[in-house]
């Protein structure tokens, strides 16, 4: 999770804000997507956060106006990092529940992280204004996080003590120019209108070049339409640009093991651990991409590592398919099938 400045970004646990969330939902479920939101709650409770927003996605493909799973999928996702996915969320439940202040919260902080610092101010100025009593941890917090976000930068001087030269070191940073286009895009991909979100995809990079926000999620969508080339190329080109993306790497390392180039797949894979060596999933694809390059002891290790650092709930079958990889490189050393 980002931090602003030595401001730790407060997680607010769902289960803690349901209360007054409740007043202005009644859930509209089926006994399936029911099942799941309570799935979902459980997740959270066990700080699953990943595997909680895949259940309330479930729920809301079973009924698009339950405002309280977007709420719900919204503030999972941005617990789980994924804020580009947040923000979409947040404005989804403010179109449903306009009158809510929670959401301004949530959606400042994502805003800020993904470097919207004009529109986090807005929503965080919002939620102060109009924050109950009972969310003044909330709010002193918001406040917090705007004055860091307006403030001069960090180390500048006094102004007047440098010239023009301290003037611009307390400049803040532009907003995107992409932005607009990325946000737009994001609701068209959610809500279906998947060559319409490639355009405006598109357009934000073309705008802002350095948009790599934009980029990524361009690949993914056109890796999840197994559009799989397209895709490779635009991460390729991602990565090429901005080798410090993480999540470009391993996106194009899943693109280039199902094209079954192994080899290339295997440097993504490389890449991405260089950059994010405790997150567990990279190792997985990893060591299936080596087995079939034949290089069984390095599969090997790369199984176990996944298994060493894979504690999530959610990923059980996965932790089971790792280990009979690991039975399979022992009996024989050949290659089983398997994707993640």
């Amino acid at each position: 999770m980002a931090r602003f400045g030595s401001i730790a970004i407060v997680k607010i646990a769902l289960l803690s804000v349901a209360p007054l969330l409740l007043s202005a939902s009644i859930a509209r479920a089926t006994p399936a997507s029911d099942a799941a939101f309570e799935e979902g709650k459980a997740l959270v409770t066990a700080k699953d956060y990943a595997g909680a927003a895949a259940k309330f996605e479930t729920v809301i493909a079973a009924d698009a106006n339950n405002d309280l799973a977007w709420y719900q999928l919204a503030s999972a996702s941005r617990q789980a990092g994924h804020c580009d996915r947040a923000i979409v969320a947040y404005k989804r439940y403010m179109d449903l529940v306009p009158n809510m202040s929670l959401p301004y919260y949530g959606l400042g902080l994502c805003l800020a992280q993904t470097g919207d610092k004009a529109g986090a101010v807005a929503a965080l100025k919002h939620f102060v204004a109009v924050a109950p009593p009972n969310s003044k941890r909330y709010a002193d917090h918001a406040a917090a996080v705007i004055a860091e976000l307006t403030g001069p930068a960090p180390g500048a001087a006094t102004p007047g003590a440098g010239g023009a030269a301290d003037a611009a070191a307390a400049k803040p940073v532009p907003v995107s120019p992409g932005n607009a286009a990325y946000v737009e895009a994001q609701t068209l991909r959610d809500r279906g209108h998947v060559e319409e979100a490639i355009a405006k995809f598109k357009q934000a990079f073309a705008t802002d070049p350095r948009h790599w926000a934009a980029r990524t999620a361009l690949g993914e969508l056109l890796l999840k339409i197994r559009r799989d080339d397209e895709a490779i190329t635009v991460l390729k080109g991602t990565v090429d640009k901005n080798p410090s993306y993480s999540l470009a790497w391993y996106d194009l390392a899943f693109a280039l093991r199902v094209r079954t180039q192994y080899a290339a797949a295997v440097d993504a894979y490389d890449h991405y651990i260089k950059l994010k060596p405790a997150d567990p999933d990279p190792y997985y694809g990893l060591g299936r991409s080596l087995q079939h390059l034949g290089r069984a002891a390095d599969a090997r290790r790369a199984f176990e590592t996944y298994l060493s650092l894979e504690k999530r709930p959610s990923e059980q079958r996965w932790v089971e398919s790792a280990e009979m990889q690991l039975r399979t490189l022992a009996e024989s050393g050949q290659p089983g099938k398997s994707g993640k």
